[in-house]
């Protein structure tokens, strides 16, 4: 009798890792993705792995904060106003989850996935084919206002319960961490616990690993249809008709996943969220340690010889558009929270953008679809694929393999809505 095989959908950070985990419990793994492995979520991502993420997008005060937001060309968030039913289910099930009970319930997961990941991302590094600039610097929460201090201090104790080391610091101790901080910052909470690399480096050097180690990767191909029935998907359909016979199916499409799945008759909520990056190289006074700037909700990652900064969340559909508006946005925040820091203009130009699968509730989808015995589902990771990807990957080749799960799922199940 062969080995059992799977077939993965997508090839980003969530797929890879599914696939290094499935290859060591013995499957037979191909990957199959529409681009060429250098354009998905995770390359523009700003490599930050962060267990102090506990609380998820859909929490209180959200609806009323994005509203504001909404009124501001330059601000993080945006939703293009649009009628499509699954953008008014998606928007009602936020709404439904933005509050305090689960809050409450989604914290211990969130943690859990996050500092597991952690852990397995020290598992690569001690293997010498990785090299992905790895560091446990931890992570700056920077504010600059009254009220914003008072939401860190009050997320920053939340942490402290579930138990996160964090600290609150004033000026004066956050210039002992990172003397390029300005004086207009008020204060922050230092995450010593988090960690960053640099996920470009980490995706190339997994592919690599897993095509020697047997995977098939099949690229620049597009998953069209799949065809099912008794219960189970027995192909895919490929671009151009192409038909391939599966054994069991994981769909870790990243934005793409909701369509590939309604093949199957397994309707999830997800929307699109489209986020920019841009990495500057050599860049003189660059940051020393990964911080969230968070009135403007700017990441700012320093990754070996280069700073990548990122920030926006537009729900509006797949545009390829470049909005300057919110670029400008992420670029003038960083002035206000560090000195002496000099942009250049030409590296500016060089913009990623891509799209995070957000699901209304903030949590993942991470389980095994009711429709079908055969299929199984890792998406919905939002801003949080690299720093979720090893836990995911390993969690969803337990389920399928069907061992003991190294933790509780519950709150990523498929049909929780």
């Amino acid at each position: 009798m062969g080995r059992k095989s799977v077939h993965i959908v997508g090839g980003g950070i969530i797929g890879l890792c599914s696939a290094w985990y499935l290859n060591q419990q013995g499957f037979e793994v191909t990957i199959i993705d529409k681009g060429d492995l250098t354009d998905g979520a995770s390359h523009g991502n700003a490599g930050m792995v962060v267990p102090s993420h506990v609380i998820p997008l859909a929490s209180p005060g959200m609806i009323s904060q994005g509203i504001k937001w909404m009124f501001n060309s330059k601000s993080p968030f945006y939703v293009k106003p649009r009628l499509d039913l699954s953008l008014l289910q998606w928007t009602y099930k936020f709404y439904k989850s933005c509050n305090e009970g689960h809050v409450k319930k989604a914290m211990p997961f969130l943690f859990h996935l996050n500092e597991w990941s952690k852990e397995l991302y020290q598992e690569f590094v001690a293997h010498p084919e990785f090299n992905f600039n790895f560091q446990k610097d931890g992570l700056l929460m920077l504010y600059r206002t009254a009220h914003q201090e008072e939401e860190e201090k009050e997320l920053a104790e939340k942490a402290h319960h579930i138990g996160l080391d964090t600290q609150v610091l004033n000026n004066s101790q956050l210039k002992e961490l990172d003397p390029h901080i300005n004086s207009e910052v008020k204060g922050g909470v230092y995450f010593p616990g988090d960690a960053n690399l640099h996920p470009n480096k980490f995706v190339k050097q997994l592919t690599t690993v897993l095509k020697k180690n047997g995977v098939i990767i099949q690229t620049n191909t597009e998953v069209v249809g799949l065809e099912e029935h008794g219960g189970k998907v027995h192909s895919i359909v490929l671009e151009g008709g192409q038909k391939v016979a599966v054994e069991n199916l994981l769909v870790a499409g990243g934005a793409w996943s909701a369509q590939i799945l309604k093949k199957s008759g397994l309707k999830i909520y997800l929307q699109d969220g489209k986020g920019y990056s841009v990495t500057f190289n050599s860049l003189a006074n660059k940051p020393k340690i990964p911080a969230i700037l968070t009135e403007g909700k700017v990441a700012v990652s320093p990754i070996g010889d280069e700073l990548r900064i990122g920030g926006t969340l537009e729900l509006g559909g797949m545009s390829t558009n470049i909005n300057q508006n919110r670029l400008d946005g992420i670029f003038e925040c960083l002035p206000k929270y560090y000195q002496e820091i000099d942009i250049d203009t030409e590296q500016k130009k060089k913009v990623w953008y891509g799209y995070r699968p957000c699901t209304p509730d903030g949590m993942p989808y991470i389980g095994k679809a009711d429709t079908c015995n055969n299929l199984y589902v890792a998406t919905g990771h939002a801003m949080m694929g690299v720093s979720m990807g090893p836990a995911t990957g390993k969690l969803i080749a337990e389920i399928i393999s069907d061992t003991k799960q190294s933790m509780d799922t519950s709150m990523f199940r498929l049909n929780r809505f």
